[in-house]
């Protein structure tokens, strides 16, 4: 049994409750990132929940607080000095920033009225919010964000409507669209927030959500302040438990990505009855032995010089830290 380090008890799995967690034993040696891409310490527990299938870094205080801490200092988009980057999809080979190529596919994917609301949960400086109002001009934008650093931005988009600091339980109406980009997989309690969001969701609205592929991508397992591992199916099958009804979850939009597009079902689900087949959680799982795997190779590397890395930056950085910064 994996005892948490911050309570008496057993640690649970925050999405289901459950104590039966399994552990990665070598995870906890891993030097970390952070999701805007700075070296951090190792530390963590990256474990696979027996009951639901749920991938994982364990939830405990010690967790929120270096999350908070990531937080504090967060520079969105760093490593383009604020501009959202640009990414690839698996049909051509010419980038373009990705709210863009997020909206012209969730586009196609949906029936989008002429005139709606859309709400973008952790909006930052507003690139989905940019790009949704180019695409589809007319409708009213809103977004949410813990604070209000980047109004300024955000009130330079045509049709932006309000931002919300806090919780979604503080956003009046509802909406015809919800969307979370490179939110859910920071979120200690997932279905009870995609909950909420079917609350605010119109009767024929739709949910759009993007997150790591950490199947594809597996160095993805390395972000500190990430807490939530995904494929498309452990997706697929997290929102079909929060109630909705899930009509492309993909990975095709955006490659090492997967795109989700709901719409709201009959009800929830029990958290511990996901649907997902243990395979998937166990191959999701299983990517920190991958990642022991490429630091074996790279470390002989690094004693020949010059060492160089090419690669992306969470990948990069991460190795750089592990071999001492050789590269």
């Amino acid at each position: 049994m994996l005892t948490s380090p911050d309570a008496t008890g057993p640690a649970r799995c925050h999405v289901c409750g459950a104590a039966d967690l399994e552990v990665a034993p070598a995870y906890a040696r891993f030097r970390r990132v952070t999701s805007d891409c700075k070296p951090w310490p190792a530390g963590g527990t990256l474990a696979r929940c027996c009951a639901c299938g749920g991938v994982q870094t364990v939830v405990t205080a010690h967790w929120q607080q270096e999350a908070d801490a990531i937080y504090a200092g967060y520079t969105i988009y760093e490593q383009g000095g604020g501009a959202e980057q640009r990414v690839f999809g698996d049909d051509h080979g010419i980038g373009q920033p990705r709210s863009d190529r997020l909206v012209a596919r969730l586009r196609r994917s949906v029936s989008l009225p002429t005139r709606g609301r859309l709400l973008d949960i952790g909006c930052g400086n507003g690139g989905f919010l940019s790009a949704w109002s180019r695409e589809i001009p007319g409708w009213s934008l809103y977004g949410t964000e813990v604070s209000a650093e980047h109004l300024p931005d955000l009130e330079r988009i045509p049709g932006f409507a309000g931002l919300v600091i806090g919780d979604l339980n503080e956003v009046a109406g509802t909406f015809d669209v919800i969307s979370l980009v490179h939110v859910l997989e920071h979120i200690p309690d997932p279905i009870a927030l995609l909950k909420r969001c079917r609350e605010k969701l119109n009767p024929d609205g739709a949910l759009f959500i993007e997150v790591p592929d950490c199947r594809q991508n597996p160095f993805m397992l390395l972000v500190a302040d990430h807490c939530s591992h995904f494929s498309p199916a452990l997706l697929a099958a997290l929102v079909s438990a929060a109630g909705f009804e899930v009509r492309e979850a993909t990975n095709q939009w955006v490659t090492k990505e997967i795109s989700v597009v709901a719409t709201p079902g009959i009800g929830p689900t029990a958290a511990n009855s996901l649907g997902c087949p243990q395979a998937e959680s166990e191959a999701v799982f299983a990517g920190w032995q991958w990642l022991e795997t490429i630091l074996a190779k790279a470390a002989p590397l690094a004693d020949r010089r010059p060492f160089g890395l090419f690669g992306t930056a969470i990948a990069a950085t991460w190795l750089d830290a592990e071999l001492d910064g050789a590269a």
